[in-house]
C-alpha cells in the first residue's frame, strides 16, 4: 500500500504515483493507493485526512508492505502518523520514501526523526541526499536506498539502434525528425516564487538582448523566445519583464496541461532552471525525454547525474551573467544543441525510464 499527499505541485508526489500506477510492478505487488493530502480548504484538507485514515484503518491488514511518501513538513507528518503507527501495530514493512532535498539541512524536527526510527527502509531521491542524511541524522540507524523519480516516454522511438541497460530501441532518423520541430524557443515551468528566481533568467535574458543586438545590429534576440510557463507570483514577474523591455521577447502562457503543456515541450529548445532549492527535479527529467537542452543551477540531486557540457550546462546560484554565457553556448550553435539533445535523451532512458524505476521498486520490494 502506497500512502501519500493525494495533490502536489507538477513534479510531485502525484505525478511519481500517476507513473508508477502504470508499472507492472503495480499490479504485481497489487498496489493501492492512498492519498493523506488535498492541495483545498482546511475544512476538506480535515475531512480528507480524517478520511483516509479511517479507510487505513480498515484495509491495511491485507498488505504486507506500507510505502509512505512523505517530507518532514511537521503537519504533514501529523496526517500520517496514525498511518505510521497502526502499520507497525499490525507489523508490517514500513518504507518512508523522502521527497525532500536542501530541507534535510534544516533544523531537526524531532517527530520527523521519531517517524524515521520506525521505517523498515529509507528511500531518498538522490545520492546525494542519502550521504548527506547520515551526516545529519547518524542517530538513525535504518537501513536506506536511492531511487530516482521515473519519467515517462516520449514517442519518438522505432527499432534502428538500441540503448543499453533496458528494452528499449533508438532510432537517430526519427530523433533528427523529431528536432526538426525544435524552434527557437527558452523555456521555464514553474510556480514562480523567489525560490525558483525567475528574475535571474529575465535578466540574462535582458543581458542577452543587449550582447545580440551589439553583435547583429538588432533589437532583437536573433528570433529566440522565452515561455515561462506556471502560477505563482506571475503578474510580479511580469512586470519585471516589462519593465525590462522584454515584453515581445518572453511569454507567461499560465499553467497549461496535456497537449498543450507537451506541445510546448516539443518546441523548446532549452530549458532554463534557476532554483536555489529543489529535491530531484522532474522537470529537467522530462526536458530530457523531449530532447531539450538544459542550463541549471546545480540545484537539488541534479549533481547525482549532471554530466557538464553533456546533458546540462550549468551556472552558479544566482549568477545572471553566468546563465546568459551559457545560454549564448546554445544559442549560437546548433550542433551543440543537437549533440546535447540526443545524450540527454538516451541518458533519461538509461536511468530514470519507468521500466529502469519498476526493476528498482521490485528490488526494493523483494529485499522486504
Amino acid at each position: 500500500m502506497m500512502v501519500g499527499s493525494a495533490e502536489q505541485s507538477a513534479g510531485g508526489v502525484s505525478s511519481v504515483i500517476k507513473l508508477i500506477k502504470k508499472m507492472p510492478v503495480w499490479e504485481e505487488y497489487s498496489c493501492y493507493w492512498l492519498g493523506t493530502q488535498i492541495q483545498r480548504n482546511y475544512l476538506w484538507k480535515l475531512w480528507y485526512a480524517v478520511k483516509s485514515n479511517i479507510i487505513a484503518f480498515f484495509i491495511m491488514w491485507k498488505y504486507s508492505i506500507i510505502h509512505m511518501h512523505t517530507t518532514p513538513d511537521k503537519l504533514g507528518l501529523l496526517i500520517q502518523l496514525p498511518v505510521l503507527l497502526w502499520a507497525k501495530c499490525l507489523r508490517k514493512k514500513v518504507i518512508l520514501h523522502l521527497h525532500v532535498g536542501n530541507q534535510l539541512k534544516t533544523k531537526k524536527n524531532p517527530l520527523f526523526v521519531f517517524c524515521l526510527k520506525r521505517a523498515d527502509r529509507i528511500v531518498f531521491l538522490a545520492k546525494k541526499w542519502e550521504n548527506l542524511f547520515s551526516i545529519y541524522y547518524p542517530e538513525v540507524n535504518i537501513p536506506t536506498a536511492v531511487i530516482y523519480n521515473p519519467v515517462e516516454d516520449v514517442d519518438l522511438f522505432s527499432s534502428e539502434r538500441e540503448c543499453p541497460q533496458i528494452n528499449r530501441k533508438f532510432d537517430v532518423n526519427t530523433f533528427d525528425a523529431f528536432m526538426k520541430q525544435k524552434e527557437k524557443r527558452i523555456m521555464m515551468a514553474a510556480w514562480y516564487n523567489d525560490n525558483k528566481a525567475p528574475d535571474v533568467l529575465l535578466k540574462a535574458i535582458r543581458s542577452l538582448t543587449l550582447t545580440i543586438s551589439k553583435r547583429e545590429g538588432t533589437e532583437y534576440l536573433d528570433g529566440w523566445k522565452v515561455d515561462m510557463l506556471g502560477n505563482g507570483e506571475v503578474e510580479r514577474f511580469k512586470k519585471m519583464a516589462e519593465d525590462m523591455g522584454l515584453s515581445d521577447i518572453v511569454s507567461f502562457p499560465g499553467y497549461v496541461t496535456g497537449k498543450e503543456r507537451e506541445e510546448y515541450f516539443r518546441k523548446a529548445s532549452i530549458y532554463c532552471m534557476c532554483s536555489y532549492e529543489e529535491g530531484f527535479p522532474m522537470v529537467v527529467l522530462e526536458s530530457w525525454m523531449y530532447g531539450i537542452n538544459v542550463v541549471t543551477t546545480p540545484v537539488g540531486g541534479l549533481p547525482d547525474v549532471i554530466e557538464e557540457g553533456k546533458n546540462c550546462l550549468t551556472f552558479d546560484f544566482g549568477d545572471d551573467e553566468g546563465l546568459a554565457k551559457q545560454l549564448l553556448v546554445l544559442m549560437d550553435n546548433a550542433e551543440k544543441r543537437r549533440e546535447m539533445a540526443e545524450y540527454s535523451l538516451e541518458f533519461a532512458i538509461n536511468h530514470f525510464s519507468m521500466e529502469k524505476i519498476n526493476e528498482d521498486l521490485k528490488e526494493l520490494y523483494s529485499l522486504l
